[in-house]
C-alpha cells in the first residue's frame, strides 16, 4: 500500500470535523438568523437552508482540497501521518557494479502530488558533479519503491541513459535509515547496486551547499562505503603489555588462575588452604 494514499482520507476527516464542529457551535443561531431573515415563508425558510447547506459544502470542499493538504505539507505534521514510512530528505546512496567504478550520489526524496519524487546528483570523489537522475514516475508499495529514471550523462558522451531502479527500505526500528536496491540502465547486462543512508545531521546537510564541506561530507562516506568499517582508536589506558597486544593486532586472553600457579613460597593462610583443596579433590 502506497503510504501517501493516507493524506487524502486525513484531509477529509479534518475538514468534516472542523464543519460539524462548525454546526454544533454555531448551528443554532445560524438556523435563528435565517429564520428571521426569511420570515413566516415555509418556501423561503427551505431555500436558505439550502443556501446554507450549499455553503457549508463549498466550505468543506476548502478545507478538504485546499487548507488541510497544505498544512499536511509541514514536517512535523508528515512524520505523524507517514510514521515508520516517512523517508523524505537527504540520502548519500553508494553505487558498485557501474561501468564507471565505484561512486557516490546525493539522493532527495521529497513529497509530489502522488507521493514521493526522486532526485539524483552523482558526484566524483572530489565533489564534482558527474551526472544528474531525475524520476519520472514511481509505484510506492511500501516498503518498496519502483521508479523509472532519466540520467544526464557528462557531456562527451552525447545521450541520456535511462532505466528503471527499484529501492527496499530497512524496517528495523523506526522510520528507515537506510534502504538497499539496484539500477537497470536500458540496454546493459548488469545492474547497478546500490546503498544508502540517510542525513540526518543537519550540519552535514548544510556542508552540502558549499563545495569544500561537499568534500568532506563525501570522504567522510566514501571511507565507510567502500574502504571499509571504521575502526575505533585504541584506549590509551591500560599496562604496557596491553599496548603491545594492540599495536600487533592482537588480543590475549587471560587465564583464571589456580592452584598450580601459586609458588610454594606463597605461605599465606589462603595459599595453603586453596592449595589443601586442590589435593583433596584429586586424591
Amino acid at each position: 500500500m502506497n503510504p501517501y494514499e493516507r493524506f487524502r482520507p486525513v484531509a477529509s476527516l479534518l475538514a468534516s470535523s472542523a464543519v460539524l464542529a462548525g454546526i454544533v457551535a454555531f448551528g443554532p443561531l445560524v438556523r435563528q438568523t435565517l429564520l428571521q431573515v426569511a420570515g413566516p415563508g415555509t418556501f423561503a425558510q427551505w431555500a436558505c437552508l439550502a443556501g446554507a447547506g450549499l455553503v457549508l459544502l463549498v466550505v468543506w470542499s476548502v478545507l478538504g482540497g485546499v487548507i488541510f493538504p497544505g498544512v499536511l505539507k509541514l514536517g512535523l505534521v508528515r512524520r505523524w501521518v507517514l510514521g515508520r514510512a516517512y523517508v523524505e530528505g537527504s540520502w548519500i546512496q553508494a553505487e558498485r557494479g557501474g561501468p564507471a567504478g565505484p561512486r557516490l550520489a546525493i539522493v532527495s526524496l521529497k513529497p509530489s502530488r502522488k507521493g514521493v519524487s526522486l532526485t539524483a546528483t552523482t558526484l566524483t570523489r572530489s565533489g564534482e558533479i558527474e551526472s544528474g537522475l531525475q524520476a519520472e514516475y514511481h509505484q510506492f508499495d511500501w516498503p518498496r519503491l519502483d521508479f523509472k529514471f532519466r540520467e544526464t550523462l557528462p557531456s562527451e558522451s552525447g545521450r541520456q541513459a535511462e532505466g528503471f531502479g527499484e529501492i527496499q527500505f530497512d524496517l528495523t526500528g523506526g522510520a528507515p535509515g537506510r534502504y538497499a536496491g539496484c539500477l537497470q540502465v536500458s540496454g546493459a547486462d548488469k545492474r547497478i547496486k546500490t546503498e544508502a543512508v540517510k542525513l540526518t545531521s543537519w550540519k552535514e546537510r548544510r556542508q552540502l551547499r558549499s563545495l569544500d564541506g561537499r568534500r568532506d561530507v563525501l570522504s567522510k562516506y566514501w571511507s565507510a562505503f567502500f574502504e571499509g568499517p571504521i575502526v575505533p582508536a585504541a584506549r590509551e589506558d591500560g599496562d604496557s603489555s596491553a599496548k603491545g597486544a594492540r599495536k600487533s593486532g592482537k588480543i590475549e586472553v587471560l587465564r583464571q588462575r589456580g592452584a598450580k600457579d601459586l609458588r610454594k613460597s606463597d605461605t599465606t593462610p589462603t595459599a595453603d588452604r586453596i592449595r589443601q583443596e586442590f589435593s583433596a579433590s584429586a586424591d
